[in-house]
């Protein structure tokens, strides 16, 4: 080991322009964890963990002795190694601007709305600092591609978009200041004078680029520079070693250097952009204790044009962004003919990863992974692409076609080391082109992709024949494969359209699949093989014959315009008095955008402080035989392990009746850890409590549990067959189905005459039709995790820091749990990086869990979850299945609904009962029903619990609703629009609940939306351009939302608040609506407080949400808050307001400073509760009688898509919103709630797929790499927001409704913008009327619903499909 360690040194780097120089790094520890644990700089999150969300993004910095140039890069710090940024420059989002003195780029963002729960937001503002600094000048297109390594789940990426594009020089808005964005770029604000180069407001100087170009960015260290200077004196100055107790970090810094190390260790791993080996050694345990970084040797990063012109070399160690980089300059310098091979690498690689993990991620890397996967290597095989390998023994070449040799096995030989690869120019009739569908366009991993190579000859008689070819895949074996068979029979054959058909079949046969292969899908990653290879044929036939002009749509992708869109509504004067209805920015938006804004995991760490991890369940069913802990606690630094045993008198307790290990809210009918039995995989069975993560998580690994495995029930139609239910079920009935035991009908519309809602007989049905609508569940994908650090203090004082929806729910159960009064308890809630329901109940296990390990070692206990922890624990949208059977008469108008609905609940009931309930109550949609007869049942599962996310099961029951009227259309031929319009609900009109509607506004929500998207046109070019193209197929839909506003348990609509008036002027307003989650609460509450007292918005703060502040409060959760808090806000300040009174009666000119002065004087109580709850609500499910809801907020969307019929592939090009919100409280943070809201409806009907193993219960998709949210390229390109004017609600504050949930269906528009393509493509195939499409409508159900030649040939035979498949949805 001395000799090893013989170029030991310090780590040397500089971060925001400071040296740092550690004496002892972890070769083990992350960029990311060093920042933010040892140099305290907590703006960079962590978001996953493995690179797929962008929110641990940082810039790295270094400098070229050639060209005396600083270079950029933007990198994932949760997988860059510490020891790799020796001799580095790193600038963290607090290097790039504070809050008082804002970068342009971080002031953009922030101005234009484009940070909500700003978790995400230093990591995207650090990836446009990164373009701005390599590119002053960006176009709109280079703006949009710098963000594909970066995710948002809040605000469907539009005002990010407008915000970054002013500095765009191709962009309208880099022509207007950036700084007045809410005048409409009127560079009037006040705000300008002052802060401008010229010391005035005018135009030029606040634009954008003017902006970029006065900023004060931190300097590239000069003493680095005179290091790097110094280095390059000696070959070897840079080469030295790190180490601990476990792992050898090398850095050598010559080839020769590489080399000798891998002879000296032939088991060590090379290490380059760690974006392989970092998910490897985190999430799969795998250990490396020696590892090579390769990332500084220049002879790896050679590029030579061999001599004989034949093609270029280009070295291994190069990165994917400057291959990228190169390939076009190849293709530019050297011609079309000779680069056909390069385009179609840089095809494929414009859709490899994100910015980040091309920026470090090498060429030899992704080579020698060997992934089934790779983008890459099925393009270098059939381009015939050479590898140079050595050791110190040797030099040779290994043609990449025969190089993998299985999975994850490659013919290189131990202590050989990948130096470049030859990539040889094509001749003048050959071909090559690239092709890759994944579930997600930027940033995804494929399910195929392909390679594919012609070789041509001209024949006398004018024909040609295929020389030489080969076919190369990925996704289709456990590594790159050829298809042999196809490359064979094609040689020699003519080519034609005769040999399409023939060339498909080849392919088809060479690549087949059993229906239960790894990674699932096999009937359509056959189909799809085909159909690349389709398109190949197509492609060639169009250059080498005449191809028909509706087959020419067959070859490229469909294209995405730069993202464009409009939002009108009706706004506050920013110089008016009255705050209600400006556009405010988010009061924090400052504090994200430069990293300032603190959360839970951004709280110093207390003294003494302990780590915990969780012990969790790796089988869906089983009982527990034994734990063994002991390996674990024998490890350094380990301090406990921690399980139900370990509750305060958890035996006595249990035994009389009062069992602190069962919680859960409502029904306490779950285990806080599980003692003889699990019930799900990732099921909390203990804790391991260290002195540091990295101790916890070596640790829990040790643990070993014992099962007895049981049979799992985990699908709905698992538990469907064995009639696994929870206890309650929900029914109602309305009309003539609304009987008493005679059969006599009962229904109140039946014994009185409303002629609103008049009785309809069921037998005005003419036509019935009957179907199922089945809808996967969907991971809320908070970007902040679950995480909470409690503190059960030695007095018997808890104080809990939570990211929770619910602090009251939070601090009752810890009462529970640790048998102490509730009153001993303090949850605090500063702010939380997403929630979206999924924070609601399920948070409040980790809390409980941690304050008994608190509590036991009488010490702080922090936890967050990884992605994959909390994805496998914390439940998700429930999954629902619909059987319905609906009457209707000839023209369309329903007559009647009978229902039967279906939830995956989990294992346990959490809040399935409420969910339910709003299914059943929107499986009408906007539509009037006389009779109508549900039935729903919560399945039982051995799954996690599924719980709240946005729309709370409204949103399944309107899918439903849309399905069975989209049915009737199709079954009488009729536009699904007409539909929907005769069965519009009307003012007066009666629910299947009763409600009666009042001021409904839906009519001219929608004829309005008709009007201003052209839906009458539009569907005329559609028409036109699916006429026009075989293989491309566009859809529109026009699609209505009605959502009902209020919890539906009665006494959660009610909230508290607390306004305090200091003697400066100061007020500090605390309300119920408990957490500030990024949906703008907040602010909204200091807009109400300082409209009611008259003063500005400045004078109003919000510091956190406490138990001990309001108490009872209800969770911030059923779009609610705004309603419920906002009034109890207002009853405080108007309270106040009263009191104040006679001084400003007294002293009318007199400022509020002087009146609140005067007021304390004379001894006048400046504070004041409030309390507000909602009236009238009434509703019995017993009886289907009483008011259920306050009132309803309704919209309306049309989309407009493009399908690949031949893919599966679909893009968004617009879509158009109206809403009826009332008058807004802030127009400007309600069209981010709708827009965020319909970017996850999108999500949740078309690429989000949670997947599970039917046969173990592990979910497949436990973190971004498997589970695609919508990126910032998936949204809508034309993204339109629209208000309707002069809308009114007398049932809210100010007139105002709620916003946060109701658009999420919107989003919805999209899967049936896509279904209607799928009918225009099924057209062409012959296949009229109904059809099946459920939701998601990923790639892989639009590819089979189209149907083809290509399905049909992959259709699987009865027998094949008993054995159950890789992966199901839930």
């Amino acid at each position: 080991m001395a000799e090893s360690l013989k170029n030991a040194k310090p780590l040397d780097f500089w971060i925001n322009g400071k040296h740092v120089v550690d004496p002892n790094p972890d070769p083990e520890e992350t960029l990311l964890s060093y920042i933010r644990t040892k140099l305290g700089l907590t703006g960079s999150k962590l978001g996953c963990g493995e690179g797929g969300c962008g929110a641990c993004t940082v810039v790295s910095s270094t400098y070229s002795l050639d060209s005396a140039k600083v270079a950029y890069t933007s990198v994932n710090a949760c997988l860059v190694p510490l020891c790799s940024v020796d001799g580095k420059h790193i600038i963290t989002i607090e290097g790039i601007g504070s809050s008082s003195q804002p970068h342009p780029t971080q002031e953009v963002i922030a101005r234009h709305h484009g940070s909500q729960c700003g978790f995400c937001t230093p990591g995207i503002v650090a990836s446009l600092y990164t373009l701005t600094k390599n590119h002053p000048n960006p176009t709109e297109e280079e703006i949009e591609e710098a963000f594909d390594g970066n995710l948002c789940r809040c605000t469907g990426y539009r005002s990010i978009f407008k915000g970054a594009k002013t500095f765009a020089v191709d962009s309208p808005l880099s022509k207007v200041c950036a700084r007045a964005c809410a005048a409409g770029g009127e560079c009037s604000s006040k705000s300008c004078i002052g802060d401008t180069p010229s010391g005035a407001g005018d135009v030029e100087t606040c634009t954008g680029p003017s902006l970029l170009k006065a900023a004060k960015d931190i300097p590239f260290p000069e003493e680095l520079i005179k290091r790097l200077q110094t280095e390059a004196t000696s070959p070897t100055a840079s080469s030295y070693v790190f180490a601990n107790e476990s792992i050898r970090w090398h850095h050598p810094s010559t080839l020769p250097e590489l080399l000798s190390l891998m002879e000296s260790n032939p088991h060590a791993k090379i290490v380059f952009g760690n974006t392989e080996i970092g998910i490897e050694t985190k999430f799969k345990g795998v250990q490396y204790p020696i590892q090579i970084s390769a990332v500084d040797i220049k002879e790896l990063k050679n590029v030579v044009v061999r001599a004989d012109n034949s093609g270029v070399e280009v070295g291994a160690g190069t990165t994917l962004s400057d291959f990228g980089t190169l390939l076009k300059a190849f293709i530019k310098e050297h011609g079309e003919q000779k680069t056909r091979g390069f385009k179609a690498l840089l095809d494929n690689l414009k859709w490899f990863a994100g910015n980040q993990i091309r920026n470090v991620a090498c060429i030899a890397g992704n080579i020698v992974t060997a992934s089934p996967i790779s983008d890459l290597n099925p393009v270098f095989v059939a381009m015939g692409a050479v590898l140079k390998v050595q050791s110190t023994k040797r030099e040779r070449e290994i043609p990449m076609k025969n190089f993998f040799l299985g999975y994850r096995k490659t013919a290189l030989e131990r202590s050989e080391v990948v130096v470049s690869i030859f990539l040889p120019f094509t001749g003048r009739d050959e071909y090559v082109r690239a092709f890759k569908q994944a579930r997600r366009r930027d940033d995804d991993i494929a399910i195929v992709n392909a390679g594919l190579r012609v070789k041509l000859s001209h024949e006398s008689d004018g024909t040609w024949k295929v020389s030489d070819a080969c076919f190369s895949f990925g996704g289709m074996a456990p590594t790159t494969v050829q298809a042999k068979g196809a490359q064979e029979k094609i040689v020699g054959s003519q080519w034609g359209e005769s040999l399409k058909e023939r060339l498909v079949s080849w392919v088809g046969e060479d690549l087949h699949l059993p229906y239960n292969v790894p990674g699932g899908q096999a009937q359509y990653r056959r189909t799809l093989a085909m159909s690349f290879i389709q398109k190949f044929h197509i492609y060639i036939t169009g250059i080498v014959g005449t191809l028909e002009e509706p087959l020419q749509s067959a070859v490229e992708l469909s294209e995405r315009p730069v993202s464009t869109g409009r939002q009108e509504y009706v706004a506050t004067s920013k110089e008016s008095t009255i705050q209600v209805g400006k556009e405010v920015m988010h009061i924090a938006a400052m504090k994200q955008v430069t990293g300032e804004a603190f959360y839970l995991d951004d709280i110093p760490r207390m003294a003494n402080e302990l780590y915990a991890v969780l012990v969790q369940s790796t089988v869906a069913h089983g009982k527990i035989k034994s734990i063994d802990a002991s390996a674990a606690l024998a490890h350094k630094g380990v301090r406990a392990f921690i399980a139900a045993n370990d509750i305060p008198e958890y035996i006595h307790r249990k035994n009389h009746g009062h069992d602190p290990n069962l919680i859960g809210p409502g029904v306490k009918d779950e285990e806080l850890f599980a003692t003889e039995k699990v019930l799900h995989v990732g099921q909390m069975i203990g804790l391991i409590i260290a002195e540091t993560e990295i101790i916890a998580r070596k640790a829990v690994r040790l643990v070993t549990v014992q099962y007895e495995t049981l049979e799992p029930i985990l699908t709905i139609e698992d538990a469907i067959a064995a009639s696994s239910y929870m206890p309650v079920t929900r029914t109602l009935n309305t009309g003539e189905f609304t009987t008493d035991s005679s059969g006599k009908v009962t229904d109140p519309v039946w014994t009185r005459d409303d002629p609103s809602s008049p009785k309809v007989p069921l037998a005005q049905a003419k036509h019935h039709v009957s179907g199922t609508m089945r809808m996967a569940a969907q991971e809320q994908f908070y970007l902040e995790t679950n995480a909470s650090l409690v503190y059960v203090k030695p007095e018997g004082d808890i104080e809990i820091f939570a990211s929770t929806q619910h602090p009251t729910e939070t601090q009752h159960m810890v009462a529970h749990v640790l048998g102490t009064p509730s009153n001993r308890v303090t949850v605090r809630v500063k702010r939380m990086g997403g929630g979206f329901g999924g924070k609601e109940s399920r948070s409040v296990f980790l809390t409980c869990a941690l304050a008994v390990a608190s509590k036991k070692l009488n010490a702080p206990v922090r936890c967050m979850l990884t992605r994959e922890e909390d994805m496998t624990i914390s439940g998700m949208r429930h999954p629902f299945r619909g059987d319905y059977r609906v009457g209707f008469t000839e023209d369309g108008k329903l007559v009647s609904l009978e229902l039967e609905i279906y939830s995956n609940a989990g294992y346990s009931m959490d809040l399935s009962l409420s969910i339910l309930e709003r299914a059943i109550t929107h499986s009408d949609n906007t539509y009037y029903i006389p009779n109508v007869k549900i039935l729903g049942r919560m399945c039982r599962t051995n799954l996690p619990t599924n719980t709240a996310f946005r729309g709370f099961g409204g949103p399944q029951g309107m899918h439903i609703a849309e399905t069975y009227i989209t049915h009737v259309a199709d079954y009488l031929n009729k536009p699904v629009e007409e539909i929907r319009e005769l069965n519009f609900y009307k003012t007066n009109q009666l629910t299947h609940f009763r409600q009666p509607l009042e001021d409904v506004y839906f009519d001219r929500v929608w004829t309005k939306l008709m009007d201003r998207s052209s839906f009458s046109s539009r569907r005329k070019e559609i028409a036109l351009f699916n006429e026009k193209n075989a293989f491309k197929k566009r859809g529109i839909a026009a699609m209505p939302t009605k959502f009902g506003i209020a919890f539906t348990a009665r006494w959660l609509n009610q909230a508290g608040s607390s306004v305090l008036v200091y003697t400066d002027g100061s007020v500090l307003v605390h309300h119920g609506g408990t957490t500030e989650m990024g949906q703008g609460l907040h602010t909204k509450m200091v807009q109400v407080a300082a409209n009611a007292l008259g003063i500005p918005v400045e004078k109003v703060y919000i510091n956190e949400t406490s138990t001990a502040t309001v108490p009872n409060t209800s969770a911030t959760a059923a779009s609610a808050s705004s309603d419920l808090n906002g009034m109890a806000v207002l009853d405080a300040c108007q309270q106040i307001a009263e009191r104040l009174k006679p001084y400003r009666a007294k002293n009318p000119t007199g400022t509020w400073e002087q009146i609140v002065s005067q007021a304390y004087m004379d001894r006048c109580d400046l504070s004041a509760h409030g309390f507000y709850k909602t009236p009238d609500l009434s509703y019995d499910w017993g009886t289907n009688s009483g008011r259920m809801y306050n009132y309803f907020v309704y919209g309306a969307a049309v989309t407009e898509v493009e399908i690949d019929c031949l893919t599966g592939d679909h893009v968004v090009l617009r879509s158009d919103i109206m809403m009826d919100i009332g008058q807004s409280l802030n127009p400007s943070i309600d069209v981010g709630q709708i827009e965020g809201a319909f970017a996850q409806g999108q999500g949740w009907t078309t690429i989000e797929e949670p997947l599970i193993s039917p046969t173990t219960g592990v979910a497949w998709t436990r973190g971004p790499g498997a589970y695609k949210i919508p990126g910032f390229r998936d949204v809508p390109a034309e993204f339109n927001v629209y208000f309707v004017k002069e809308s009114q609600n007398k049932r809210a504050i100010h007139s105002s409704k709620a916003i946060g949930e109701p658009p999420l269906f919107m989003g919805a528009s999209v899967f049936y913008a896509i279904r209607d393509a799928i009918k225009a493509a099924r057209r062409d195939q012959g296949l009229d009327g109904p059809f099946e499409l459920f939701s998601p409508a990923s790639s892989e159900r639009i590819r089979l619903a189209v149907g083809d030649k290509n399905v049909d040939a992959t259709k699987f035979s009865a027998e094949e499909l008993k054995v159950k498949p890789w992966s199901a949805m839930a």
